[in-house]
């Protein structure tokens, strides 16, 4: 069978009405083409599939052999293995790692971006805090939070289904009463996994009461996770099991359950999305989704890698890590 003909340069220009020359400077953010012009090429490119191969062009346009990673918090165990198993993916294709730290500020994102684009990087790996507003100047993959419609690629885990999955087990239990504390909605790792708890009240007939819900306004910090405990404590009835939606509120959470002189899981059960560093070894043991941070920093440095080879303009790939939840005590297990 005859190989697809994938679209060419040529074909673009001819879309556009421009001569192939001002097609490339267009796709090339050349300041020399008026805008009106970029945008008209660009739309031809997306409408025919194309997508120039940034392997060649990099040897034309001196396109460092640089991927950069730009992320909220290198310091959180989380982003520093995601880093790790995204750097081995990349350096044994033979490209340099540069990281950006953001601190979780969405200016600082952008800042990052612009930074890493006037190195000339071949491509970058986006955990975003909210800054990525933009359409990426680069071959760019988004992991942990997603932002859709952008970029070659995203790759994050399957929020709804784990958290379906923690109120499940928590059902089975026999609990009918189920909290959640969450992170803050303004991300899709916030949410899906409301979503996720939302539809889990409806299918297994819980109390669906809107005071059941609490979410941190702006941190996924555990300081934000006792806050929002303490608020389902104070209710007239409060719940008497709890879903919380990351490894640091799950912290907070435990410590508002102790300072309020509960026992975790005679008094009130408690599960997490994420499994927090030696979650194992807490008091109670944490019952939580596991997860393998190395392995979603490999998903999406091949994404990458794999835009960077290729000579077609494919629509954005949606890679969802599967959940594997871990019984341990603070279920009541």
């Amino acid at each position: 069978m005859e190989a697809e003909r994938q679209p060419t340069l040529a074909d673009v220009a001819r879309a556009a009405r421009v001569a192939t020359s001002t097609a490339s400077r267009a796709l090339q953010e050349s300041p020399r083409i008026s805008e009106t012009t970029k945008l008209r090429v660009r739309a031809a490119a997306r409408t025919l599939g194309y997508r120039p191969n940034r392997v060649a062009r990099s040897l034309r346009t001196r396109t460092a052999n640089i991927a950069g990673i730009v992320v909220p918090d290198i310091g959180a165990p989380f982003y520093s293995r995601v880093v790790k198993g995204a750097q081995d993916v990349l350096e044994t294709a033979g490209l340099a790692v540069l990281v950006m730290n953001t601190q979780r500020e969405p200016g600082r994102e952008v800042t990052a971006l612009r930074t890493l684009l006037e190195h000339r990087v071949s491509g970058v790996l986006v955990a975003t805090s909210g800054g990525s507003a933009a359409e990426p100047e680069m071959p760019t993959v988004y992991f942990d939070n997603i932002v859709r419609n952008r970029g070659v690629g995203n790759v994050t885990r399957a929020n709804v289904d784990g958290v379906m999955l923690l109120v499940e087990h928590l059902r089975g239990h026999g609990h009918t009463r189920i909290g959640y504390v969450g992170g803050p909605p303004t991300l899709t790792s916030g949410t899906e996994r409301l979503e996720g708890f939302r539809q889990a009240v409806t299918s297994f007939g819980l109390a669906a009461r809107e005071d059941y819900v609490q979410l941190s306004e702006a941190t996924w910090s555990p300081h934000s996770g006792a806050d929002a405990m303490r608020r389902l404590l104070a209710l007239d009835e409060p719940p008497t099991a709890v879903v919380t939606s990351g490894e640091s509120l799950a912290l907070g959470a435990l410590s508002a359950c102790r300072n309020a002189g509960l026992r975790v899981p005679e008094d009130l059960a408690l599960v997490s999305f994420d499994d927090p560093p030696f979650g194992d070894l807490l008091d109670p043991p944490l019952t939580a989704l596991v997860r393998n941070e190395e392995e979603m920093g490999r998903l999406a440095a091949s994404l990458l890698l794999h835009a960077l080879q290729s000579t077609a303009f494919p629509p954005p790939a949606d890679v969802r890590l599967p959940v594997e939840l871990v019984v341990r005590h603070s279920c009541g297990c």
